[in-house]
């Protein structure tokens, strides 16, 4: 389990206690990767994203987990997996231990 803080602007601090599985956040940023459709709808209605799910199947979210994603003002897909990794504590080793299995792991 993890304690996360983000601030945003203007000075606003969201903390959330987090035990997302990393395999969902995987499946979140997956979806992104290769569906750009998806990906314009993350980062411009992360509600509607979240709410719709992808191709049938809903993301499962704690609602402070899905208000932490939500928060998230990224402008590009890469901004948002590098303050879903800060902020949910993945951290560099995971993201070292796969990234000879696929690429996107690397750009973490």
């Amino acid at each position: 389990m993890t304690i996360s803080t983000l601030q945003t602007s203007p000075s606003v601090i969201i903390s959330v206690q987090t035990r997302v599985s990393h395999s969902e956040v995987n499946r979140l940023l997956a979806a992104a990767v290769v569906n750009r459709k998806f990906r314009q709808l993350l980062l411009s209605d992360p509600v509607q994203a979240l709410e719709a799910g992808y191709q049938g199947e809903k993301f499962t979210f704690t609602r402070s987990e899905r208000d932490l994603i939500v928060s998230i003002q990224a402008k590009s897909l890469a901004e948002l997996a590098g303050q879903l990794i800060s902020c949910l504590g993945i951290n560099n080793t995971h993201s070292e231990q796969y990234a000879a299995e696929t690429e996107i792991q690397r750009f973490f």
